[in-house]
């Protein structure tokens, strides 16, 4: 029988054991020390927070913890890690934070913001089927005719000093097009002005920080006139706006007011007609219209302008993709999506914008749905995971000199270099919340691309004393970013690309 001494002292030791085992297995992830109550709330930065997240982890390593008003964040840095956590984990990482101002705004129906859950799943899979990869192929006689409609303007334009609206007007049409058979015919239509008002909301409400209410979701129940109440005043506004870029269009459409009868909600009604159940077919008209209307939310936008920055400021890497571009398509045509595989300098462009701007530089949010551990540190169940996308693709290890623009980094004798991280399995999320329009967005610009190369000159603008100016540009924003300041301008690079060009008009 053991002594009265030694067993006090086993089970000291014992306790002891048992109370740094238990510390060890709760070791939370290091991070900035916060203020009682409201934690980092006042570190987190609205503008461009990706650069000081990009510190953080220089200090603190590849993942950071925050907490905001009780809520855990994990900055992680760390491309693999992301990897680890949002795809090999998938099934518990795969669930979005909730945000009470995406609702209050009328944002809460895109799919990109939706909690993991059947919601979800009814949602994406109504995504999927019109816009995965061998879909896609089917919008590419539209998304050509657009493009080409684009070049004409780019050469009608005064000076033919760039304008960025261009881009804009690319990108809203042939959505409207593709997804609706709505005609636009330039910025001044309403429905894009609705748009653009609709997106300007989203970047608002993703201001990191700017809103209490997301972290405090009483706060919604604080009345409109009481002072001070920012968040319930701008959703009030905001609300009919969003709600009129969702409805609007899908209305027309299921009124028979659209253009074309060749479009993907005609598609979608289509099948909803076939359903006998009333109530089922309400819940799936709800989806459709929900499934449409993300689709304005794409960010094809930042990358286009990331593209005309970069070859404003790199004469001889645009120079090496038009000798691509003439070897390839030769003189007496524009290029098409057959000659995609055969240009691999030309997609090495398409991944370096993709990088060198990263469009959602802050990727998108997951929520973990249970506790968790990851090298040896404890990951409490709700913590929010945000990949810094920026970062990851700004790694020098993995990209040197990753500031200059150079799609050279992506080719080895000739081809792309598959030893190269492809940016696009950062910059389009992870996981099981990968953007389902990202095969779309990638052959809009693949093209655009192309056949600007094929036939314009991208040049620094001039001031009034012809003096070039500083085309460098300068990534701005914080859901999603876009380069600053717009100094180029197209100049045609032959009569013979005019006549290419003009002979689309016919």
């Amino acid at each position: 029988m053991l002594s009265p001494v030694i067993a006090i002292i086993l089970v000291i030791l014992s306790t002891t054991v048992l109370v740094l085992r238990h510390k060890r297995l709760r070791t939370l992830p290091p991070g900035p020390p916060g203020w009682p109550i409201i934690g980092n709330l006042f570190d987190i930065h609205q503008e461009s927070p990706w650069i000081a997240y990009s510190n953080w982890s220089k200090t603190y390593g590849d993942i950071v913890l925050l907490r905001v008003l009780g809520t855990p964040m994990l900055i992680v840095s760390s491309a693999d890690i992301a990897l680890e956590l949002m795809d090999k984990r998938s099934v518990i990482y795969s669930s979005r934070p909730t945000f009470i101002m995406d609702e209050m705004t009328g944002w809460g129906f895109n799919l990109a913001l939706i909690p993991y859950g059947q919601r979800w799943r009814n949602l994406r899979r109504k995504v999927h089927e019109h816009f995965h990869q061998i879909v896609t192929s089917r919008y590419r006689n539209k998304q050509t005719k657009h493009v080409h409609a684009f070049l004409c303007q780019c050469l009608n334009s005064p000076e033919r000093q760039f304008n960025y609206k261009l881009v804009h007007q690319l990108l809203a049409t042939t959505i409207m097009d593709i997804v609706y058979g709505i005609e636009i015919k330039d910025m001044d239509d309403d429905y894009i002005k609705n748009v653009v008002e609709s997106l300007e909301v989203f970047g608002e409400i993703k201001q990191p920080g700017k809103y209490w209410v997301n972290y405090m979701p009483f706060l919604r129940y604080i009345p409109q006139w009481v002072p001070g109440n920012t968040s319930a005043k701008y959703a009030a506004h905001s609300r009919p706006v969003v709600e009129e870029m969702v409805n609007r269009p899908f209305n027309a459409v299921q009124d028979g007011e659209q253009t074309s009868n060749d479009c993907v909600a005609v598609s979608m009604l289509a099948k909803i007609e076939l359903q006998p159940d009333i109530e089922k077919r309400k819940e799936e008209e709800t989806y459709a219209k929900h499934a449409t209307g993300i689709l304005y939310a794409e960010t094809t936008f930042s990358l286009l302008q990331a593209f005309f920055c970069g070859m404003a400021m790199s004469p001889d890497i645009q120079q090496r993709a038009q000798q691509e571009l003439e070897s390839v398509v030769g003189p007496e045509r524009l290029p098409t999506y057959d000659d995609q595989d055969r240009l691999p300098y030309v997609q090495a462009i398409f991944m370096e914008c993709l990088r060198w701007m990263t469009t959602a530089p802050l990727g998108g949010s997951h929520s973990v749905t249970q506790d968790d551990y990851y090298n040896g540190y404890f990951i409490p169940s709700g913590t929010i995971i945000i990949p810094n996308a920026w970062h990851m693709l700004h790694n020098p290890e993995e990209y040197p000199e990753p500031d200059k623009f150079n799609p050279d980094r992506f080719i080895k004798d000739g081809m792309i270099n598959p030893a190269i991280r492809d940016p696009t399995t950062i910059a389009f999320g992870f996981g099981r919340r990968i953007c389902p329009g990202r095969h779309f967005a990638k052959d809009t610009a693949f093209l655009v691309i192309a056949s600007i190369l094929h036939t314009f000159d991208v040049k620094p603008s001039i001031d009034e004393n012809g003096h070039e100016l500083d085309p460098t540009p300068q990534l701005r924003g914080s859901a999603v970013s876009f380069p600053s300041p717009l100094n180029y301008r197209l100049i045609s690079r032959s009569e013979a690309a005019e006549k290419l060009v003009r002979a689309t008009e016919l």
